[in-house]
């Protein structure tokens, strides 16, 4: 080899190194910058599950604006939330370790189900940490100020076509939310939550905020489900599915009889740990459309499967809801 080629050998071994080692540099800088990120998901999960606070917050969606207060209370005996609308037909949300309570005053009705915070509230509260990293980029994405609180902004950004992004403000000091912005694959805002005000509750105030509303005979009771009513079995294990977006798994599973008729409807409900989608299997009826429905950051498909409609919804892209919908097989035993 002539010395000419073994300079232009070094060289090019020099140039591969230095691009190892900025590879090496970039991959760490990334870790370190999602490091963080997660760290501020993590202690806002905790902040929104374990603190007590009180505040209030307008819910934009579907070209509508709601305003709402929030009573959240964590202490020995448990967890309790209290959520109102202040602004149109006056209703009110009351959830504990058990039992999950809808009260509309003007109609005299309350409904009771199973507890579920992801069932009833536009607060986004995550669950398995971990998890979500898999699916979403978790960046830090600068400071900003959200009602009068200093904040720390991160963005979630999916890894396919099959979630929703979003970006959130967390309070600098004590890690509670304080803004959100639902983002679709258009990279458009379809849904808003606000804080204009929320504080953290003394445990003398934390007494005064569930002062309940007075339900006498006049309201009627729908109860869902609860423990172990007759009217919750677990779903028929013969319908399956074959081609699930990466990452969804099933959270839970019944069979429920619909009203005092004979049939039966199968509710499925699955998540990604940020994501959740519903899928509901009932006998077809002459009604019954095959198509696609969407409403605001809501989308749903129904699909058509020997004599049974399949409906699949959620907050979710279209693409995913028809895609979990057309998957549904039914295995015979």
């Amino acid at each position: 080899m002539t010395h000419s080629s073994n300079r232009t050998a070094t060289r090019l071994n020099s140039i591969f190194h230095k691009l190892v080692l900025f590879a090496v540099l970039v991959a760490g800088i990334g870790q370190a910058s999602a490091g963080p990120a997660m760290d501020w998901l993590a202690k806002m999960s905790d902040a929104m599950r374990n603190l007590s606070y009180q505040g209030n917050f307008v819910y934009i969606h579907e070209n509508q604006l709601e305003s709402m207060s929030i009573f959240h209370i964590k202490n020995e005996s448990g967890e309790k939330e209290r959520l109102l609308s202040l602004n149109g037909e006056a209703r009110e949300v009351i959830r504990d370790d058990k039992n999950l309570t809808c009260i509309w005053p003007s109609s005299k009705k309350v409904v009771v189900d199973n507890s579920s915070q992801n069932a009833f509230s536009p607060l986004f509260i995550p669950e398995d940490i971990a998890r979500i990293g898999r699916h979403y980029e978790i960046n830090l994405a600068g400071k900003d100020r959200v009602a009068n609180h200093d904040a720390v902004v991160i963005r979630i950004i999916p890894r396919d076509q099959f979630r929703y992004g979003l970006k959130l403000w967390i309070n600098a000091n004590n890690g509670l939310l304080l803004r959100s912005n639902l983002i679709n694959e258009r990279n458009e805002v379809v849904e808003q939550v606000m804080f204009t005000n929320i504080e953290l509750l003394s445990k003398s105030e934390q007494s005064q905020m569930f002062i309940l509303p007075e339900i006498d005979d006049s309201f009627s009771m729908v109860r869902y489900h609860s423990g172990a009513a007759v009217e919750n079995m677990g779903a028929d294990m013969n319908w399956q599915f074959s081609n699930l977006p990466d990452g969804f798994r099933k959270e839970s599973a019944v069979k429920r009889k619909v009203g005092e008729s004979d049939r039966f409807v199968q509710q499925m409900v699955f998540t990604d740990g940020l994501a959740s989608l519903s899928v509901f299997i009932e006998k077809q009826t002459a009604q019954t459309i095959q198509g696609e429905t969407s409403m605001g950051a809501v989308n749903g498909f129904i699909y058509l499967l020997n004599n049974y409609s399949v409906t699949a919804i959620g907050e979710v892209p279209a693409v995913t809801v028809r895609q979990v919908a057309e998957s549904v097989i039914f295995q015979m035993p």
